[in-house]
């Protein structure tokens, strides 16, 4: 099993890696009300960087030692409004590993339901 730390943008929003491997990854969070959107509820911006972190951590599980491959599409459907002060699962895997690109899908609850779903596109950088 691979594991490190997310990065720093990750660090600051608070997102935790629980676990990185071939399998997989998830990551958790515990959003706060800075978090939030003007409505009180979860900035979709958060949820999105949430899916991006875990797709990342999940194709990063599928490289070789050493290998990059950024995001070059994130695709995001918000399915129900997220509450700050309660925690954050979420879980990705890589659906595809080619020679240049990947795939990716990831999903994020809390309390057991589902609030977000995405689909990434990365590109292994030579």
């Amino acid at each position: 099993m691979r594991t490190s730390t997310p990065g720093p943008f990750a660090q600051l929003l608070g997102f935790e890696l629980v676990h990185a491997d071939a399998e997989g990854a998830e990551m958790s969070a515990l959003p706060r009300s800075e978090h939030c959107n003007g409505g009180g509820i979860l900035h979709g911006g958060y949820l999105s960087a949430l899916l991006d972190s875990a797709t990342g951590w999940a194709v990063h599980g599928a490289l070789e030692p050493g290998q990059l491959a950024p995001h070059v599409h994130l695709d995001v459907q918000y399915l129900r409004a997220g509450r700050p002060d309660e925690p954050l699962r979420a879980t990705a895997r890589c659906l595809r590993r080619g020679r240049t690109i990947l795939a990716a899908e990831a999903e994020i609850t809390q309390g057991g339901r589902l609030l977000a779903k995405a689909t990434s596109t990365h590109a292994v950088l030579r």
